[in-house]
């Protein structure tokens, strides 16, 4: 077929009555046919080229706009997403803020309400101190073998306490609460915050951490206010447990309310200024409350620490309770105005709380006696000692020691006459002690 297309032919050319003529091979031909083709192109190019420039260039324009459009679009889809998080993180940073001022404001009212909880119980925590130290001294052979194996008072309210109480004793202890914060993004309470609300670690949460504080200082004042609630209980039952007067009555005796006031310093007004609102005026309202307990604790406490609770002596065995008995010498029925605390001759005697002795001599059937007053209308008696180991007038403290134990009198054998007197009137000393083991069971 290309053979047969592109067959050799010749081109004859006549001048001046000559005749000449050329030869086209097949591949010239081709050759000659591949250019004529390849120009004829160019040429039918450029004219189109030419004709539809316009066009062309129009279509251009407009996909280049279209581009132009689509990423100008792009740039502000983006930029807005980034104004959204930018005030996302602001609103964040700000509610971060917030929340954090919250809890430091509840941290420092938590840290008040702990310290003013330390006063509250010193007077009592004081009074078990010294009774420990009487436990411990191997010098004086001053055991306390009675306080030592005290056993529940009869009538007594067991109150259940969750292990969070235990740890109720200053205000360092709280600080470590804050703990809950503490890794990739720490936060230092009391003014400084370090790190930032939008760590490195994409697995902080933030909110959690905040709310997981926010837990734990509301178990801690729950806790606070459950163990202050359970020990007004308790000391009120030891007043109540004396059978001299009500609680009430007897505070205001002696004026204990007026011992113990102030707590932290609350201010309602401005709390609602506070991240969380409501919820802080809660927890500003409990506080409130806890510091009114505590007060009403700590006047308690000075009022128990006012009460003749402790034993006089530190192993004895009861020979005769309080009331009616048989008389040992007549041998009938009479009223015994005292407790009989049987116990070596010379075993101490003790002052079981603070006073002025009144009386330290013979008298009578109770041999050589002591009476303490220790105001607020109680006064105790010792009987039957073999020797007086202070003077009228004198002041004596706390397991000061008074006399020793002895026969004298209308005795039977050694032994301690203990009387306990309330506004010229006899109690049961067997009630005092008992409140006072009572106590010292219940420490916090």
């Amino acid at each position: 077929m290309i053979a047969h297309l592109y067959a050799e032919r010749q081109i004859y050319l006549r001048s001046h009555g000559h005749v000449q003529f050329i030869s086209l091979s097949p591949i010239a031909q081709i050759g000659m046919a591949a250019i004529a083709v390849g120009f004829l192109s160019w040429v039918a190019f450029t004219s189109v080229n030419v004709v539809f420039k316009e066009q062309i260039i129009a279509s251009k324009d407009r996909r280049f706009v279209k581009v132009q459009s689509a990423y100008e679009e792009r740039i502000a889809q983006m930029q807005a997403s980034y104004d959204d998080l930018n005030g996302q993180l602001i609103l964040a940073q700000e509610r971060f803020i917030a929340t954090t001022q919250e809890l430091e404001a509840k941290h420092d009212q938590i840290t008040d309400v702990l310290s003013h909880r330390e006063a509250a119980v010193q007077t009592l925590n004081t009074l078990r101190a010294r009774i420990a130290e009487t436990q411990q001294s191997g010098s004086t052979g001053r055991g306390n073998n009675v306080m030592m194996s005290l056993s529940e008072a009869p009538g007594a309210p067991r109150v259940s306490r969750s292990e969070t109480v235990t740890t109720l004793g200053t205000g360092n202890q709280s600080a470590s609460l804050f703990s809950v914060l503490s890794g990739d993004t720490p936060v230092m309470f009391g003014g400084l915050l370090r790190g930032s609300v939008f760590g490195s670690d994409p697995s902080f949460d933030i909110d959690k951490r905040l709310s997981s504080l926010d837990q734990a200082q509301q178990s801690l004042i729950n806790a606070m206010e459950e163990t202050t609630d359970s020990e007004i209980r308790e000391l009120e039952h030891v007043i109540a447990m004396t059978g001299v007067t009500s609680p009430e009555e007897f505070m205001e005796r002696v004026d204990a309310d007026g011992v113990a006031s102030g707590g932290p310093y609350i201010d309602l007004v401005g709390s609602d200024g506070l991240a969380g609102g409501g919820t802080a005026t809660s927890f500003n309202r409990q506080i409130q409350r806890v510091a009114q307990n505590l007060d009403r604790l700590a006047a308690l406490n000075f009022t128990v620490g006012l009460l003749p609770l402790a034993s006089p002596l530190e192993n004895y065995r009861i020979t005769s309770d309080f009331g009616p008995r048989m008389d040992p010498f007549k041998r009938r029925m009479a009223f015994h105005s005292g407790y009989d605390m049987a116990a070596a001759y010379n075993t101490l005697v003790y002052a079981p709380a603070p006073g002025v002795v009144t009386y330290a001599e013979r008298r009578g059937p109770y041999g050589r006696m002591v009476e303490v007053d220790h105001g607020n209308g109680f006064r105790t008696r010792y009987a039957h000692l073999n020797k007086i180991s202070v003077k009228a007038g004198q002041e004596v403290g706390f397991q000061d020691l008074i006399g020793k134990v002895g026969s004298s009198g209308r005795s039977s054998g050694p032994h301690l006459h203990y009387e306990v007197w309330f506004d010229d009137q006899i109690r049961d000393p067997s009630k005092f002690i008992e409140a006072g083991r009572y106590v010292f069971t219940h420490e916090g």
